[in-house]
């Protein structure tokens, strides 16, 4: 649906005095410092863990070497996902607005919009792997 004059009363008469709310201090790509970013071109990507061997044995004099089996033990699959998000704003908005460029503002407004969505699916990533990793730990010691 259009932004349409309805939406934008009080920027359509005289006397305002400011627009506040789109801008705050910017914390951008935090996740840069912990995450390395890799591009693909396929729906999705998985990793497998394989499992290790015992400790090897003390072989005795003319005995057989012993042989241990290794296995696939865990799959991450990575999915990958679009993110996006549009606005429309009718010609009567823009035409009618007294105080500033609607589009100008309402662009930067979908850029971080854009921005805080993939930070915080990066941050939920982040989370879910540290449980998993707690929560594996924790089979583990078991």
């Amino acid at each position: 649906m259009a932004i349409s004059r309805s939406q934008l009363v009080k920027e359509l008469e005289p006397g305002l005095n400011a627009l506040f709310g789109l801008e705050y201090k910017r914390y951008e790509n935090q996740h840069a410092e912990i995450y390395t970013n890799e591009n693909s071109d396929r729906a999705f990507e998985e990793e497998v863990m394989l499992s290790g061997f015992a400790n090897a044995q003390v072989k005795a004099e003319g005995s057989g070497v012993s042989f241990d089996e290794a296995q696939e033990t865990f799959t991450a699959r990575y999915t990958h996902e679009t993110v996006a998000l549009a606005f429309a704003i009718t010609e009567e908005a823009i035409e009618d607005n007294l105080y500033d460029r609607l589009a100008s503002r309402y662009t930067k407004a979908l850029a971080r919009s854009m921005s805080n969505a993939k930070t915080g699916k990066k941050q939920l990533s982040l989370c879910l792997t540290v449980y998993r990793q707690s929560t594996l730990s924790k089979v583990v010691m078991a």
